[in-house]
């Protein structure tokens, strides 16, 4: 049995008994790891006020890989986030960071990109680099961007030429919501005219987005939530249920965290008149 030590951040807990804890935790170097932390409520254990959300944390377990659950030997924080919890936007932001982190860590799979992404993205949202809004879409857009899925926002996503903004269909106020391009989720992202037929015609749902939103995520992904400073809130909601629709479906499932944002109708439907592809 090996002693392991390694820096991580809480992704769940579950009491267990009157003092102790299961905890779950994204490591940088070991992957998700699965604890028992035995008398984690004791003022004597080595762990005791450690197991927080949010704070970046070191510790050490017993490694076994014949059983579901190690044991947790000591912990002590390297980095506490206090700021987060007094602001209710933060708060939720780093939430959904740590689901999307949960639903992508696996056990013994190492992956320190992961890691040093939530790490960065809760330290943002600590000393506020942007609002929690901008914080949050920069970091789906490089989650994304890690998991190879990042979607194709300037160019196009099937044959890499440039995708040019569609033509306004005859009578449509083009200047009440700006020029659109053709988008598809399951075909990468955006696509120029003739691989957006291609697309259709092979089943491929395919639909359009305002290219001032794909030019506002281009920005964030490349930038991080510093490029939505003065940003107008619309800009920023568009954006960010481009982005959480998206994810869902990519991941095949709606996170908890999306639920209320996206229930209601989609932020970048084209108006009544319908675009030309």
């Amino acid at each position: 049995m090996a002693i392991v030590r390694d820096r991580a951040l809480l992704l769940k807990r579950y009491p267990f008994s009157e003092s102790s804890l299961v905890v779950h935790l994204c490591t940088r170097e070991h992957g998700r790891v699965h604890l028992m932390a035995k008398g984690a409520y004791r003022p004597t254990s080595r762990y005791f006020a450690v197991l927080d959300f949010l704070d970046t944390l070191e510790i050490e377990w017993d490694h076994n890989p014949r059983r579901e659950l190690s044991n947790l030997r000591a912990g002590s924080i390297l980095q506490r986030r206090r700021a987060i919890p007094a602001d209710p936007s933060r708060w939720f932001a780093a939430c959904a960071m740590l689901e999307l982190a949960d639903l992508a860590a696996r056990p013994a799979h190492p992956d320190p990109g992961l890691f040093d992404l939530l790490e960065a993205g809760l330290e943002g949202l600590h000393v506020g680099k942007g609002s929690a809004d901008t914080c949050l879409i920069a970091f789906e857009l490089r989650f994304l961007d890690s998991l190879g899925l990042a979607p194709a926002l300037e160019a196009c996503a099937a044959c890499g030429g440039t995708a040019p903004p569609l033509a306004a269909p005859e009578g449509h106020d083009r200047d009440r919501e700006g020029p659109r391009a053709a988008f598809s989720a399951g075909a990468g992202g955006r696509l120029c005219r003739s691989c957006a037929h291609d697309a259709r015609a092979s089943g491929r749902r395919v639909g359009t987005l305002p290219v001032q939103t794909l030019a506002d995520a281009l920005a964030l992904l490349a930038a991080g939530a510093a490029a939505g400073e003065g940003l107008p809130q619309e800009r920023i909601d568009r954006v960010r249920d481009f982005t959480g629709r998206f994810l869902d479906y990519h991941l095949e499932t709606r996170p908890r965290t999306h639920r209320v944002f996206l229930s209601v109708p989609n932020r970048n439907a084209p108006g009544e008149a319908a675009e030309a592809i």
